[in-house]
C-alpha cells in the first residue's frame, strides 16, 4: 500500500479540484466548462452575503471572470449544468442528473402534502394542474399560482421562516421526482420551473407516480413503511462514486459517499468495483486508510491562494477538511449572533497547501466596499498581505471600489 504524508494528500486534493493552477489572464467559456467538469457539481445557495454561492468556486479557481458567461452556460442551450438535489441544491451536468433514478422514483417517501388525510386528493390534483400550466412554458411558482386554483389551506411549516405555498410545494415535489426541472433563476433567485424537455433534450422523462408499479399508492399511505430502495430503482452509484473520486483526488469512503449524498453500503460496493478496475487505489495517509484516484496528481508544491465559499467542494464536507487540513470549520449563518465565534459568512482562506484563516466577508454594495469584518488566523499563520491582495482582486471582480480590512478602508490599487 502506498504511503502518503498529510501534506502530499492535501496537495493531491487541491490539485484534483483545480486550485493549484495559475489563474488565466482572461477567463473564457472553455475555462468555466473545464472547471465545472473537474468539480462535477457546484452547490447552490440563496445566501448572497458576498455573491450567490455557485459563482464563488469558479472565481476561487480562475480569478475574475464574467458572471454573465457562467449564466449563459447554465441557462441557455446546450446547458452545461442543470439543477437537482445532488449535494443539497446543486448544478450537475445533464448526464449526471440521470444518475439519480432512485431518488427521483422515490420522491413520495417524503410527504409534500400528497398523503394529507384531508387535502391529499386536492394536492394531487394540484400537481396535475401545475404540470398542465408548465406545458405553456417555464415559469416561477408565483407565475404558476396565477394560472391554477385550489382551496388547500396554506400551512406553517417551520422552514426557518420560509413557508412555501401549496403551489410551491407541488412544484418542489415534482422537481424532486424529476418530473419537472428548472430552466433558470429570476432576479429574486426564484427557480423558474420547466418540463424536462424544455430544459435539456438529454434529460430522461419521468412520469408522476405515488409508488412503485406493484404498489402505486404506497406514497399515499401514512402508515406504510417506505424504506430506501422500495421502488426497486437504483441510483447509478458506481458512476457517481467515479465522478466523486476524480473530483476529490483523495478521500476516505465517507468523503466519496458525501459528494453526492449517497449511502455508504452502495458506495462501498462501488469503491470495491473501482479498486478492482484500478481506478482507485488504497493509500495510507499517516496511519489513515484512504483512497486515491488513479490519475490524481500530487504536485511537489502548490501556490494556491483563494477565498473559498462555504459550499466549495474542497470544504463542504467538514470531516474531510478536519482530517486533511486540521481545520475545524462552521459557516455560522444559522448560529445565533451572540454565539458566533468567527462571524456570519465565514470563508476559509487557502494559501499554499494550508487553510490558514477564516474571513467573515460582506459585499457592502451601499458603501461600495468589500468588508472583512473579522479575520481569524490559524495558530502560527498570519498572512495579511496575501489576504489583502486576494480581497482587492475579489472586490474588483464584484465591481466594488475599496476593501475594509482591519478597520481601514483601502483602495484597490
Amino acid at each position: 500500500m502506498q504511503k502518503m504524508t498529510l501534506s502530499a494528500a492535501r496537495r493531491t486534493a487541491i490539485a484534483a479540484t483545480g486550485l493549484d493552477r495559475p489563474r488565466p489572464a482572461q477567463v473564457t467559456a472553455r475555462h468555466l466548462k473545464s472547471t465545472f467538469a473537474r468539480m462535477g457539481l457546484t452547490q447552490i445557495d440563496s445566501v448572497s452575503r458576498v455573491v450567490r454561492s455557485h459563482y464563488l468556486p469558479f472565481y476561487s479557481r480562475l480569478g475574475p471572470y464574467p458572471r454573465e458567461t457562467l449564466d449563459r452556460l447554465f441557462y441557455r442551450h446546450p446547458r452545461m449544468g442543470v439543477e437537482y438535489w445532488a449535494h443539497a441544491a446543486a448544478f450537475v451536468p445533464p448526464e449526471t442528473w440521470g444518475h439519480f433514478g432512485r431518488m427521483q422514483a422515490e420522491w413520495w417517501r417524503n410527504d409534500y402534502g400528497q398523503r394529507h388525510a384531508e387535502t391529499g386528493a386536492e394536492f394531487r390534483a394540484l400537481q396535475n394542474e401545475v404540470l398542465e400550466a408548465l406545458a405553456a412554458g417555464p415559469m416561477t411558482a408565483r407565475a404558476v399560482s396565477e394560472l391554477v386554483d385550489h382551496e388547500i389551506p396554506e400551512r406553517h411549516r417551520g422552514h426557518w421562516g420560509w413557508n412555501p405555498s401549496q403551489v410551491k410545494m407541488a412544484l418542489e415535489a415534482l422537481f424532486a421526482g424529476g418530473v419537472v426541472s428548472a430552466s433558470g433563476r429570476n432576479e429574486h433567485f426564484e427557480r423558474i420551473y420547466a418540463l424536462p424537455q424544455d430544459v435539456s433534450a438529454t434529460l430522461p422523462q419521468r412520469t408522476l407516480a405515488y409508488g412503485p408499479g406493484d404498489r402505486p399508492e404506497l406514497g399515499l399511505d401514512p402508515e406504510a413503511e417506505r424504506p430506501r430502495g422500495v421502488s426497486g430503482q437504483t441510483d447509478n452509484v458506481l458512476e457517481l462514486t467515479r465522478i466523486a473520486a476524480r473530483a476529490l483526488g483523495i478521500g476516505r469512503p465517507d468523503c466519496l459517499a458525501d459528494y453526492f449524498r449517497q449511502q455508504r453500503a452502495p458506495t462501498d460496493a462501488a469503491i470495491a468495483a473501482l479498486l478492482e478496475t484500478g481506478e482507485l487505489s488504497e493509500v495510507d495517509v499517516e496511519g489513515q486508510a484512504a483512497l486515491k484516484w488513479h490519475a490524481a496528481r500530487t504536485p511537489r508544491r502548490v501556490e494556491a491562494r483563494a477565498l473559498l465559499a462555504p459550499f466549495d467542494p474542497l470544504v463542504f464536507y467538514r470531516p474531510r477538511i478536519e482530517w486533511l487540513f486540521d481545520f475545524h470549520y462552521r459557516i455560522e449563518i444559522y448560529t445565533p449572533a451572540a454565539k458566533r465565534v468567527h462571524g456570519y459568512y465565514v470563508t476559509p482562506f487557502l494559501l499554499g497547501d494550508r487553510l490558514v484563516g477564516r474571513i467573515d466577508l460582506h459585499r457592502d454594495t451601499k458603501e461600495n466596499i468589500l468588508r472583512a469584518h473579522k479575520v481569524t488566523w490559524e495558530p502560527g499563520e498570519e498572512h495579511p498581505q496575501e489576504l489583502l491582495a486576494e480581497l482587492r482582486e475579489m472586490a474588483g471582480w464584484l465591481g466594488l471600489g475599496a476593501v475594509d480590512f482591519g478597520g481601514t478602508h483601502l483602495p484597490l490599487n
